[in-house]
């Protein structure tokens, strides 16, 4: 098994991925009755296979 290493993902160029994350934290607070707040994160793997 591979070792994986997380970063937050960085979105901030992102509206519509922002904006998505958003729509899903409030859909699944609707649901929970509960604030529910995502967290993006990248794999350092995954960067490294785009390059």
């Amino acid at each position: 098994m591979m070792d994986r290493n997380f970063h937050v993902a960085q979105l901030d160029n992102l509206p519509d991925a922002l904006n998505a994350i958003r729509q899903l934290e409030e859909q699944l607070s609707d649901q929970s009755g509960e604030d529910i707040a995502l967290v993006a994160f990248a794999s350092e793997e995954d960067q490294h296979t785009k390059d």
